[in-house]
């Protein structure tokens, strides 16, 4: 669940750009604020209206680096001055319609790529950047093999059920005993798919052989 924040002084812009997140969202929580002194929750990234009136928004990203920040502005003029590490871009107030939906998306790709998961192995807990893990596949006698860069580890006590649902919607299931990373997908012929990262081809069941190929063609469009 991404937690997104929409901070504007202007109550119709919150509204408004509230209605459209929700819309077109599903799996979000959004919180609305009329000054960035009152967030109160953990955040995903921000909206963030340049010109507020208690504290310029540009002053804002470079004091608070670790926050994601997208501008939303009537502006244009003081988008030179907006670029940041943590700022990922801006939507103008009078394209809210058409900019924000795509802007979101693509901020939300980055954070879904950059997320971190946990898995316990002998008592030790073991930290994977989610977009770095190639596949993991369900060994029996409940132990999931999760393979990463050039590494493997072997979660006991588990199934590939319960090691998809802590990752994100990105990780499809290619047989009942695999599921793979989608952007790691750099061919898919016949019935074998190849992944970045590993010199393997993977047989894909007939039944996941569409949602493979759909995943595919998404990946190099």
């Amino acid at each position: 669940m991404i937690s997104i924040g929409i901070i504007d002084d202007e109550q119709v812009y919150l509204d408004k750009i509230k209605d459209i997140l929700i819309t077109n969202f599903d799996d979000i929580r959004v919180y609305s604020y009329n000054s960035a002194s009152k967030i109160d929750n953990d955040l995903d990234f921000i909206l963030l209206d340049i010109d507020m009136p208690d504290i310029d928004g540009i002053i804002f990203s470079k004091q608070h680096r670790n926050y994601r920040i997208v501008f939303v502005t009537n502006y244009d003029t003081r988008i030179k001055e907006t670029f940041g590490p943590n700022v990922y871009g801006y939507v103008s107030k009078g394209n809210l319609e058409e900019e924000l939906v795509e802007k979101v998306k693509e901020v939300i790709e980055v954070i879904k790529c950059d997320y971190y998961v946990t898995f316990k192995v002998n008592g030790i807990d073991i930290n994977i950047r989610v977009d770095d893990i190639i596949y993991c596949q369900y060994l029996g006698n409940h132990i999931v093999s999760i393979v990463y860069h050039d590494k493997k580890i072997n979660i006991n006590n588990s199934s590939l059920k319960k090691v998809k649902e802590v990752l994100n919607e990105y990780f499809i299931e290619i047989s009942q005993d695999i599921i793979i990373n989608k952007h790691r997908i750099i061919n898919f012929e016949d019935r074998y798919v190849y992944l970045d990262g590993i010199n393997s081809k993977f047989e894909v069941s007939v039944r996941k052989r569409k949602l493979v190929r759909k995943s595919f063609y998404e990946t190099f469009r």
